[in-house]
């Protein structure tokens, strides 16, 4: 294939519209929201309040969650590239490997780019694009975050408001954790 990592974004973008599997999730109440730990991957975030996640998700999820009005979804999915070899973080930083993020979100339908570059969370430094529908009518902002040499994909997809509208998606982002 040409673009390996088109097949998995796109593939990204469609599990946002379809629940399978289950991964075992620990789930511990905050102030800020509910701390969702993935203990396999050794990775948690903090989902704000108002957040539903769902008992089963598609293959290779490891955690899929709505906004409670139902037009904001959430996904975490990876690692990918444990076996490929090569730093994930040069990866990430790639201008080849950003273009082909942003073709295969075009190829599924999100033509329009609003917003992609490089940005720091949990102290690495990741990538997101924002992109949208022609008509706007659907938005989704991927951030591929590259940790212990493996590439991490957290997806926001929104049906109704452009995702950079809600205020709970940078909370999300920054409160991303990487456990010892």
């Amino acid at each position: 294939m040409k673009h390996p990592h088109s097949l998995l974004l796109l593939l990204t973008a469609l599990l946002l519209t379809s629940c399978t599997n289950t991964t075992a999730l620990k789930i511990t109440p905050t102030q800020e929201g509910e701390l969702v730990t993935i203990p396999r991957h050794r990775l948690a975030v903090t989902l704000t309040p108002g957040w539903r996640i769902a008992k089963t998700a598609p293959a290779n999820t490891l955690l899929f969650a709505s906004a409670a009005n139902g037009n904001l979804r959430f996904v975490i999915v990876g690692p990918l590239g444990a076996k490929d070899p090569g730093s994930k973080d040069a990866l990430v930083a790639n201008a080849a490997y950003q273009k082909g993020i942003q073709q295969t979100l075009a190829d599924g339908g999100f033509s329009k780019v609003d917003r992609a570059g490089m940005f720091r969370v949990s102290g690495v430094n990741a990538f997101r694009c924002d992109a949208s529908t022609r008509d706007k009518s659907q938005t989704i902002l991927q951030v591929h975050v590259p940790y212990n040499n493996r590439v991490w994909v957290l997806s926001f997809y929104s049906t109704g408001e452009q995702v950079s509208r809600f205020t709970a998606v940078p909370k999300i982002l920054q409160s991303l954790q990487f456990l010892p």
